[in-house]
């Protein structure tokens, strides 16, 4: 009897510490990082005066809902107006490259006044490309997101993100080359996108904005764990059944 409890005793604790594993698995595997209404994150007025524009943006912010009223006014090419997350200042402190790369997705709940749809865009700083303290000099890999006057929850694969065209033909390069540099963010910007008309004042509200995904590296060491518990469970039934095995004939077929 005493050979059978300890097998029954091992099957117990095996399939206990499987249990705690599976629950650690599901609760601990996810991540995420919310932008609004929760952020650490530095949130700037996003126009383009740094290129002698004349396009304004003004920011509301309440517990519950981040407004950007805009205005697009200038003859520049590519005007850019709203709202940025400086992804290099954490607390007012500041950091170093923001990892977007660990994320699976982007989720955003918008709506806006007239747009048909809002420019949502990860600046990254491109190790051959990016030149110091020139902000055109970042990549931007943008998505297009719809838009309407009822908020709406998009959720967006950060796969989906694509340089932008007119920086890859500013930097002289004739098609994208596929990069995108997401472990190397700097900034996170949604724009004026479709619809927009000049002079005449729309807004972008937004009600959450959140990246999540799962965690490779905590799943990695779980599967490694798990594949140590299964082996060890395996070894231990082997050893305890050869030793039954063995011993059976000694005790006339009779058990101890």
């Amino acid at each position: 009897m005493t050979k059978t409890r300890i097998k029954y005793a091992v099957g117990f604790v095996f399939f206990v510490l499987l249990f705690v594993w599976a629950w650690c698995f599901v609760s601990f595997r996810a991540i995420s990082c919310e932008f609004f209404p929760t952020s650490p994150f530095e949130l700037y007025e996003l126009t383009d005066a740094a290129r002698g524009g004349l396009s304004t943006a003004s920011m509301d912010i309440s517990d519950s809902l981040l407004s950007v009223e805009v205005n697009v006014r200038s003859g520049v090419a590519y005007p850019s107006v709203g709202v940025g997350f400086n992804l290099k200042s954490v607390n007012n402190r500041p950091v170093e490259h923001f990892d977007f790369s660990t994320y699976d997705t982007l989720e955003i709940e918008l709506a806006t006044r007239r747009m048909s749809s809002v420019s949502v865009r990860i600046l990254t700083d491109d190790p051959a490309y990016t030149k110091k303290g020139v902000r055109e000099s970042f990549r931007p890999v943008v998505y297009n997101v719809p838009a309407s006057r009822s908020f709406e929850s998009v959720k967006i694969p950060l796969t989906e993100f694509k340089t932008a065209m007119w920086w890859l033909a500013a930097m002289g390069l004739e098609e994208d080359d596929g990069l995108t540099h997401l472990h190397r963010s700097v900034a996170l910007e949604i724009a004026n996108g479709d619809g927009i008309m000049r002079g005449i004042t729309d807004e972008i509200s937004f009600k959450s904005l959140r990246a999540w995904g799962v965690n490779r590296d905590f799943e990695n060491v779980m599967y490694a764990i798990l594949i140590v518990m299964v082996v060890t469970f395996v070894i231990l039934e082997t050893v305890t059944l050869k030793k039954n095995t063995n011993e059976s004939p000694k005790n006339g077929g009779q058990n101890v």
